[in-house]
């Protein structure tokens, strides 16, 4: 009874090991499919596409021009003011032409014959044009200035007259921006525009999320019970000691791989996201808002390896160390170690006789820095967090002399990856702790 009571734990310690590897590849799949669905939603919201894009800038002032314009009417309230105006101008365009006439003809220079060519030509323009009566007619003229500004054809002419005075003073300041990044995000989600896309985005991650949580939850739930069946009690067929549990190689086969799955996951997915934005600036130009939103400044979301992989594509010898040292320490050293307790603690073909085991099993815990990294990647988290908050506050204001409004938003969080690695390093612990037992309940025997 006491065998067989054993051999269905054995199986279903086998069948939660199992089950936590297939849960395992499903929440690393999804959660760097989300991490993709993050990075292109941030590309196509990102503030050089946006608030650093002359166009953006041009379309939208198009858009209050077009407005205001459209939406001018002529009142009694503002008839008297508006044919002023005009009055002023047409006077001033009357003024400046008779003075540009009268010193292109009296100023003519050269020889006698041109000077009196020159005092010819003004006195006939005397005669044929008289500008004091051409200024008497201003006001019917002003009126009828006035009425034409009224027609939706003028309307539109002057819409389109403002409208390329903007556009030519942003081309000729303005860079263009290179929207390659832009125009491959929207070919791989087959979108039309950056606005539908980011929403076609924003809802498929908050679908995933539920999904991501509950198998975050089955994770934890089938390696915690794995881990209780594994130290509860003894599998093998000998009695347990009165100093505690006993763990045979095959409970600590089963512990090794509940900790390199945990290990896989820390590494393989996003450990910490940073995402700093403008959730809103408004603009009031000619009494219309021009809003932009969600423009992004800065996002990153990398899991270890990414991180690993970004160095090492630089090329320079300096990064190349730098992800050399974070993959040897995080990632080679502690999946070497774990391995190599395991072998020594069984002694798997005399292993305990060979000196890089005994290295790795006994004296390679000061060259694993998986803990480290794990305090590391927190204080990073909260580095980041307190700089990219105080960035932004400095930032966000609002001026009301100015019409200008801006909110900002900071979405720096730890991702799932950390905690997995944090899990990691918590039963690592564990594991050595109950290989150190092991080892000494067989030199006691």
């Amino acid at each position: 009874m006491n065998t067989s009571l054993q051999v269905i734990k054995r199986a279903v310690a086998i069948l939660l090991f199992i089950g936590a590897a297939i849960v395992l590849v499903q929440l690393i799949g999804d959660l760097n499919r989300v991490k993709l669905l993050k990075s292109d939603r941030a590309e196509l919201q990102h503030v050089r596409y946006g608030l650093l894009d002359a166009d953006q800038w041009v379309a939208r002032i198009s858009t209050v021009i077009e407005k205001r314009v459209g939406e001018f009417e002529l009142t009694e309230d503002n008839r008297a003011q508006v044919v002023e105006v005009v009055e002023q101008v047409l006077d001033s365009m009357l003024v400046e032409i008779e003075r540009t006439l009268r010193q292109r003809n009296l100023n003519s220079g050269g020889t006698w014959v041109d000077q009196l060519q020159g005092a010819l030509q003004q006195s006939v323009q005397d005669l044929l044009i008289d500008f004091e009566a051409l200024r008497k007619k201003v006001p019917r003229y002003a009126e009828t200035v006035v009425e034409q500004l009224s027609q939706p054809a003028t309307k539109q002419e002057i819409s389109a007259r403002l409208i390329a005075l903007v556009r030519q003073a942003s081309t000729a300041n303005f860079a263009k921006v290179d929207r390659t990044a832009l125009d491959a995000v929207l070919a791989r989600h087959a979108c039309a525009d950056t606005t539908t896309c980011a929403r076609l985005l924003t809802d498929e991650i908050d679908a995933k999320q539920g999904p991501l949580n509950t198998r975050l939850g089955l994770l934890a739930g089938l390696l915690v019970l794995l881990l209780w069946l594994c130290l509860s009690a003894p599998v093998a067929g000998r009695p347990a000691k009165s100093d505690g549990a006993s763990v045979d190689a095959f409970k600590l086969l089963l512990l090794m791989g509940a900790s390199l799955l945990l290990l896989l996951g820390g590494i393989l997915t996003p450990m910490l996201e940073i995402d700093a934005r403008i959730g809103t600036l408004t603009l009031v130009l000619l009494d219309e808002p021009i809003i932009f939103t969600d423009q992004v400044l800065y996002f990153q979301t990398k899991s270890i390896i990414d991180v690993a992989r970004i160095l090492a594509e630089t090329g320079a010898v300096d990064m190349l160390l730098v992800a050399l040292l974070l993959m040897l320490f995080s990632v080679i050293f502690p999946a070497i170690k774990l391995i190599a307790t395991y072998v020594y603690a069984v002694d798997f073909r005399q292993a305990r006789a060979s000196s890089w085991v005994r290295f790795f099993a006994l004296r390679s815990g000061k060259w694993s820095m998986a803990d480290v990294l794990v305090v590391a990647m927190f204080m990073a988290y909260i580095g980041f967090d307190g700089l990219v908050s105080s960035q932004l506050r400095g930032l966000a204001r609002v001026d009301d002399a100015a019409s200008t409004q801006v909110l900002t938003t900071n979405g720096t969080a730890l991702e799932p990856g950390f905690y997995l690695f944090l899990a990691f390093v918590l039963v690592s612990l564990l594991l050595s702790t109950v290989l150190e037992r092991q080892c000494a309940e067989t030199h006691q025997t």
